[in-house]
């Protein structure tokens, strides 16, 4: 053999070895990069940390259509992230129209379905999504439903009203679909006996004497809570909250630095969420609309503490200037800085050891059709909705709900806009004008 090719021949060795420890490092350590704007091959944080709660056997069964092979994969690779994210979760997937028998067992007649199931329980998920998926696995691997009353009558925002703008329809959704049991009482003098969660939703006319005795005594005795106050909340309900540690501070938080592109500066971006309270939570940024802050005052029998915080470049406009021409300045010794707190959690002592919790929010607009979905909205009124009723807020970002048309929606505050605008439209126009006159020059010398 010639040297050279014995040199050729060690080379194509260490090649190929090198190659082989590549492939190896990638099997035993994989590294997936998902560009794809709704995130279709990531699992969220909410999601993982769902399956990572959950305890023993669990199948999940799927059928397809053989005449939809686009649909039958997307739902292939969905399991496929569910299976490699937990193993020990089975993943059965069948043709309906070739497997009767399976599908006849299971009680499924369409395709694009799934049965979830762990000892003797048994749920169905149509359609097979993320966001389906995951909410099933959850209520199937045991965590336990809960009676969720919206009072309305006094302005609330109402989560019957459909496709309205101003509706909680979208929240009632997103709420039923983490296993709380949506219903609908009017008034509050008589709450319930079977509520689990009673949610009032901005409500702008006052409370009844007796609704607010009976919300207190509903608390008092270990009932949960959720109060969303909007600026101007009626005096009744901030009466409310003053009982269990919570004082609304009837101003309005102003951030211009973090507003949203081509939008006011009213919009309140939450910074900060209590680690302690919510210790996954910070991924959840939620933007709200119009809100007033809060702060803690003492009372008898309340244990309570900051749930959320805006940034460093909002403030307290405590006179709610927002009518006056030429829009409302900050006022030093007047007007406050932030961080505000925007959020509060506390803990009410009852009798026989009873304890019943509340949240508070200074806005309630964040939870209606038009603004659920900005920023991590859902999931900051999710988290507070665990915390206050199963006193285990998971703040993960949950999966999105899939896209409505062919594009994804993009959020951007005013700073992100501007640099977006120079960056793409302004700096590469500057670029081609610069070379097209320095080719200009050269020609004409």
């Amino acid at each position: 053999m010639t040297r050279p090719i014995a040199l050729l021949t060690v080379q194509i060795v260490a090649v190929t070895a090198i190659l082989a420890c590549l492939v190896t490092l990638a099997a035993l350590h994989p590294w997936r990069l998902d560009l794809t704007p709704e995130r279709r091959f990531t699992l969220s944080p909410y999601t993982r940390e769902v399956l990572a709660r959950i305890a023993g056997e669990v199948r999940v069964t799927a059928f397809y259509s053989s005449q939809e092979p686009a649909t039958r994969r997307e739902m292939a690779d969905l399991l496929a992230l569910y299976h490699d994210a937990r193993p020990d979760l089975t993943v059965r997937l069948y043709d309906l129209d070739r497997n009767p028998g399976v599908a006849k067992q299971l009680h499924v007649v369409s395709y694009n379905t799934a049965i979830v199931e762990s000892a003797e329980r048994r749920e169905r998920v149509d359609p097979v999504n993320e966001e389906n998926l995951t909410a099933v696995l959850r209520a199937v691997a045991g965590t336990p439903s809960v009676v969720t009353y919206f009072v309305v009558g006094h302005g609330e925002h109402d989560p019957r009203a459909g496709d309205e703008r101003s509706s909680a329809a979208e929240a009632a959704r997103a709420l039923g679909l983490e296993g709380f049991q949506v219903r609908v009482v009017e008034g509050a003098a008589r709450i319930p006996h079977d509520a689990g969660l009673v949610v009032l939703a901005g409500p702008t006319h006052e409370l009844l004497p007796a609704e607010v005795d009976a919300l207190a005594g509903y608390v008092t005795a270990g009932g949960s809570l959720l109060l969303l106050c909007d600026p101007g909340t009626p005096p009744s309900v901030a009466g409310l909250l003053r009982r269990f540690g919570i004082e609304l501070a009837a101003d309005l938080v102003v951030d211009e630095q973090a507003r949203l592109f081509g939008s006011d500066g009213l919009f309140a971006r939450v910074a900060y969420l209590n680690q302690t309270l919510l210790p996954d939570g910070g991924e959840v940024q939620a933007l709200l609309p119009e809100a007033q802050s809060l702060r803690l005052v003492d009372a008898t029998d309340v244990t309570a503490d900051y749930l959320a915080m805006t940034g460093e470049t909002s403030w307290s406009d405590v006179d709610r200037r927002i009518g006056e021409a030429g829009g409302a300045a900050f006022r030093s010794g007047r007007d406050r800085r932030g961080p505000l707190p925007v959020a509060a959690f506390a803990r009410v002592k009852g009798p026989d050891g009873r304890q019943g919790r509340v949240v508070a929010v200074g806005d309630a607009d964040f939870v209606t059709n038009s603004h659920l979905d900005l920023l991590g909205n859902r999931d900051f009124l999710l988290a507070s909705a665990g915390l206050v009723a199963r006193s285990e807020g998971l703040a993960s970002a949950r999966p999105s709900a899939p896209p409505a048309g062919t594009f994804s929606p993009l959020t951007l505050t005013a700073r992100e806009g501007r640099s977006l605008f120079w960056s793409v439209v302004v700096a590469p126009t500057a670029l081609l004008a610069a070379a097209a006159f320095a080719v200009a020059r050269r020609r004409a010398g």
